[in-house]
């Protein structure tokens, strides 16, 4: 069966539309008219000879269909955007030396391409890649122990870090599969199923307890942990809830049949990812780095979350430079 003769640009406004769930919201991303990312995206579904969006709910949603496409195309799509980036950084390195620090959120699918893609393109750089954990990254920047750092931003930053926005990574509640609940019971301690939560120490766990301190919402401290897995365990046993984030998710998927995402009953909140780096940092290098980064989160993780989540559309999203 020979290829429908597709622009490029119309399963690129598909994708936008499918990731973010707005036709609006594309046509800002893709700087184009509305009825222009309508035109694509009606285009290419005449072409495959199916409907791939459900218009009549808002945000707009996939049909199964839909979800194949979109499975295929983001990794097609996001091949060709990691090669441009990656040859812009092959130009920007030369031979210098990189040293890039990561969150471990990372590890599983974006560590490795962000890796294969610098190795690549760096044959006679001396490359660093390790684990850090978010609340380190100013001390690691400013004591010029790394060159970047990939992690959530803080709530108050210093004035002498730069931050490209990667990710807008939304809290979510976490319960098992199937299980009868009320989000309203959870929040105000009426149910009995205890509340797990994020050791203080850490980041996300500040974010998440700053988020239910200004909602008034006070929860039982029994259960503080480290680490995703050791909660979701916890959940796909129906021994516990949490409030934790699709990212965190995608890196414990030994239990993505075991539990379900659920919108969380306040007002929206997320953290946000960026690529961070001294202000006296080498900073085309730094954005080519964000571009690439941008690439392969929007194929490994945005892509697959949304496609299982789809209310998840526009709310857990790559981010731009501007935004």
């Amino acid at each position: 069966m020979p290829l429908p003769r597709t622009p490029l640009q119309a399963l690129e406004a598909f994708e936008k539309v499918a990731l973010s769930g707005s036709m609006r919201q594309a046509a800002l991303e893709m700087k184009l008219s509305i009825s222009s990312v309508s035109h694509h995206v009606a285009r290419l579904e005449e072409q495959l000879g199916t409907a791939l969006l459900d218009r009549s709910s808002r945000p707009l949603v996939l049909t199964r269909e839909g979800r194949e496409v979109l499975h295929h195309l983001s990794q097609g799509l996001g091949h060709l955007r990691r090669a441009t980036s990656a040859t812009a950084i092959g130009g920007l390195l030369g031979a210098r030396a990189l040293r890039i620090g990561i969150i471990e959120d990372f590890e599983a699918r974006v560590t490795p391409g962000l890796a294969t893609a610098l190795a690549g393109q760096m044959p006679n750089a001396k490359l660093s890649i390790r684990s850090i954990l978010s609340h380190d990254v100013p001390g690691l920047l400013n004591q010029d122990e790394l060159d970047v750092a990939i992690a959530s931003e803080p709530e108050s930053r210093a004035e002498s870090l730069i931050c490209d926005p990667l990710l807008r990574d939304p809290f979510v509640l976490v319960m098992q599969k199937n299980a009868g609940f009320d989000p309203v019971a959870l929040l105000d301690g009426s149910d009995a199923l205890p509340f797990l939560r994020f050791n203080r120490e850490h980041l996300i766990g500040m974010q998440v307890e700053a988020h239910l301190a200004r909602n008034r919402i006070t929860l039982p401290d029994r259960y503080a942990f480290d680490s995703v897995q050791s909660i979701l365990a916890i959940v796909a046993d129906g021994n516990g809830w949490s409030i934790i984030t699709p990212l965190g998710f995608a890196r414990a998927q030994r239990f993505a049949e075991r539990v379900a995402l659920h919108p969380l009953p306040l007002p929206v909140f997320a953290r946000r990812i960026s690529l961070m780096s001294r202000s006296d940092s080498d900073r085309p290098v730094a954005h080519a780095i964000a571009a690439l980064l941008r690439s392969i989160v929007a194929q490994s993780e945005v892509g697959p979350i949304i496609a299982a989540y789809p209310w998840l559309a526009g709310v857990f999203a790559t981010l731009d430079p501007s935004d």
